[in-house]
C-alpha cells in the first residue's frame, strides 16, 4: 500500500462558530463524546478542531500531528471518535486505524478519493473530503452521534449491575471502598481525598478526579466542581452555589450549576 505523501492546496478557513444544531435538546443536557484528531497539516488540524469544539456532544481531547503522538493519545485517555488524515508523512491513516486494537469510531479527513473502498472496509462512520464543508461535517457528526448512542445502550444493556464498590491503593494496600458510604471526593493534583460517612479520616489515593469519576455511577455521582465529587443522596443543604455535607462546603462551578440543578430537579 502506498504511504506517500499528498500535499493538499490550500484549506478554506471554517467560520468561527459553525454549531452543529440538535432538534429538541439542550447543549448542557447532552453527554459529550471524546474526540482527538490526527493530521499532518497545521491548517486542517485547527480546522478540524474547530468544528469540533463548536459541536455541542462533541469534546476535542486532543490534536495530533503525527502517528506516534496519536498512539499515545489513544493509550491515555478513553477515546470515543477519532478524525484521521488517511496519509501521514511516512504512514497510512488507513494501517494504522486497521491495527488499532480498541478502535474507536473513526471519520476520515483527506483530501483525495483513492481510499474510500478501503475506508469502509474497516466501517468507519464517514470519509470526509477537504476542504469540509460545514453541512457535511454536520452530516458526519449527526451519523457519529447515533452510533455512538446505540454502541452506549449496546454496552450498557450487556453489563452487569455495578458492584456498588471499588477497590483503591492507599498505604501501601488496596482497599475496599463502599459507594454507598462516600460522600464527597476532594481532588489534589495526582491525589483525591474520599470521604465516607463510616470513617473519620478520608483515604487519601494516589489517583486524578477524572480517573475515580469513570469508576464511579454517573446517577448517584455529580462532578460539582473540577475538585470535587458529591454523592447527591448524601447532600444536606444547598445554599449560594455551595453545597454543605455535614460539616464539609463544596463549591459549584459556575459551568456546572445550571446541570446541577436539573439532576436534584431544582
Amino acid at each position: 500500500m502506498s504511504c506517500s505523501v499528498i500535499y493538499h492546496k490550500s484549506l478554506e478557513i471554517a467560520p468561527a462558530a459553525v454549531v452543529i444544531p440538535v432538534p429538541g435538546i439542550e447543549a448542557h443536557a447532552m453527554k459529550k463524546y471524546n474526540c482527538i484528531v490526527l493530521d499532518a497539516d497545521e491548517d486542517s488540524l485547527r480546522i478540524t478542531g474547530e468544528y469540533i469544539q463548536n459541536t455541542p456532544f462533541f469534546s476535542l481531547t486532543g490534536s495530533y500531528s503525527s502517528v506516534f503522538e496519536a498512539m499515545a493519545g489513544l493509550l491515555n485517555q478513553k477515546v470515543d471518535l477519532m478524525f484521521c488524515e488517511t496519509e501521514m508523512p511516512g504512514f497510512s491513516g488507513i494501517e494504522f486505524v486497521a491495527n488499532i486494537v480498541e478502535r474507536p469510531k473513526v471519520i476520515f479527513i483527506t483530501g483525495s478519493r483513492q481510499f474510500a473502498l478501503e475506508a469502509f472496509d474497516l466501517n468507519v462512520v464517514d470519509y470526509l473530503i477537504k476542504p469540509i464543508q460545514p453541512e457535511r461535517f454536520m452530516s458526519a457528526a449527526q451519523k457519529a452521534l447515533i452510533q455512538l448512542n446505540h454502541k452506549e445502550k449496546k454496552d450498557s444493556d450487556s453489563q452487569p449491575g455495578e458492584p456498588g464498590y471499588i477497590f483503591v491503593t492507599s498505604n501501601y494496600a488496596l482497599i475496599r471502598v463502599n459507594l454507598s458510604q462516600v460522600t464527597h471526593i476532594e481532588g489534589l493534583k495526582d491525589y483525591v481525598k474520599i470521604y465516607t460517612a463510616d470513617q473519620q479520616s478520608p483515604i487519601l489515593t494516589r489517583m486524578t478526579m477524572k480517573s475515580i469519576e469513570e469508576k464511579l455511577p454517573s446517577d448517584t455521582f455529580f462532578r460539582a466542581h473540577k475538585s470535587f465529587i458529591v454523592s447527591i443522596s448524601k447532600i444536606d443543604v444547598i445554599r449560594n452555589q455551595r453545597i454543605q455535607i455535614g460539616n464539609h462546603l463544596i463549591p459549584i462551578s459556575d459551568s456546572n450549576y445550571d446541570i446541577f440543578k436539573q439532576r436534584i430537579n431544582a
